[in-house]
């Protein structure tokens, strides 16, 4: 073949060929498209109950955001960002004196199994808590302290098993429960005139959760 016909062919080949910035383009819409497909909004009905007596939990409801779970077994790397709260109690009296509230980053790793409508799955957590805590009213009097309390909380690093089983009932409808233990131990310091109370109130817990997601995008 000539010279010149192969710089024929070039001239005439080489515009069609999509250029790296397109083909990266294309690349970032078709995972967008993916990620709005599988995206959805839940709504649930918690409890939590922590195992420590001096850290009151109860039931919550919410909205979040999930995704669908792929149609088929395989692991994943969940990444969440969530918050709870859990009302603080005096050992001696019982006395409600403060509210403790967490907000958590997670990651992990997991493993799902897909039967039919059916997709299950456990995952192992990691994350850090951003603690603070509130002092109600009756603190003062709570403690017996005529003057008032100093307090102070530190973060924290959690850990979080977690199991879970989704039931689709329609492409776009699932029913989904998850049980988890969330383990974290911040310290939780109250300083009165007379005492310093740390390492008293521990806010593991256990977590229980019943949701319905809709998924407008879901792909049948």
């Amino acid at each position: 073949m000539r010279l010149r016909n192969l710089g024929l062919i070039a001239l005439v080949v080489v515009p069609l060929l999509p250029s790296p910035a397109q083909a990266q383009g294309d690349f970032v819409k078709s995972k967008l498209k993916d990620l709005i497909e599988k995206s959805g909004i839940y709504v649930s009905a918690a409890t939590r109950t922590s195992v420590d007596d001096d850290v009151k939990m109860g039931p919550t409801f919410g909205v979040g955001y999930g995704t669908a779970g792929e149609k088929r077994d395989g692991w994943k790397f969940p990444f969440s960002y969530s918050g709870y709260r859990g009302a603080l109690t005096t050992t001696s009296t019982g006395v409600e004196f403060g509210e403790f509230k967490a907000r958590q980053i997670m990651s992990g790793v997991g493993y799902q199994w897909v039967r039919g409508k059916m997709v299950y799955s456990a995952q192992l957590g990691l994350g850090y808590s951003f603690n603070k805590i509130e002092l109600q009213p009756v603190a003062q009097q709570a403690f017996a302290s005529s003057e008032a309390l100093r307090y102070d909380v530190d973060n924290s690093f959690v850990v979080r098993p977690q199991v879970k089983a989704e039931y689709f009932v329609h492409p776009k409808i699932s029913l989904r429960t998850q049980l988890s233990y969330t383990y974290t131990d911040p310290d939780v310091v109250v300083q009165t005139p007379t005492q310093t109370v740390t390492r008293e109130w521990r806010p593991h817990h256990v977590h229980l959760s019943f949701a319905v997601g809709v998924f407008p995008f879901r792909k049948n």
